[in-house]
């Protein structure tokens, strides 16, 4: 017998969403606008644009500012009471 629990046994938490894993708007967006400055940076290397390399990791920077703000302002994997939020998160 495996000494691992069943995760069926837990009705009240989805474990496979039991820490979040990103499911949020503010991880969406922040990826979004990091894929946006990666892009930017790479077509700065193809083309050799130091300009356009700055702005590419300018943007990359700012994806980690987009996603920190939108967090804090409650739409992270925690809402703005600090309390876990969304489908599958425990009881309260």
């Amino acid at each position: 017998m495996s000494s691992q629990q069943n995760p069926s046994t837990h009705a009240d938490v989805d474990i496979v969403d039991e820490h979040g894993h990103g499911h949020s708007i503010a991880a969406w967006a922040g990826v979004g606008v990091c894929l946006v400055g990666f892009l930017i940076l790479c077509l700065a290397v193809v083309f050799t644009s130091l300009v356009w390399g700055i702005v590419g990791g300018a943007v990359i920077v700012a994806s980690l500012v987009v996603a920190y703000v939108l967090a804090k302002a409650g739409f992270g994997v925690k809402g703005a009471d600090g309390k876990p939020v969304g489908v599958g998160r425990p009881k309260r």
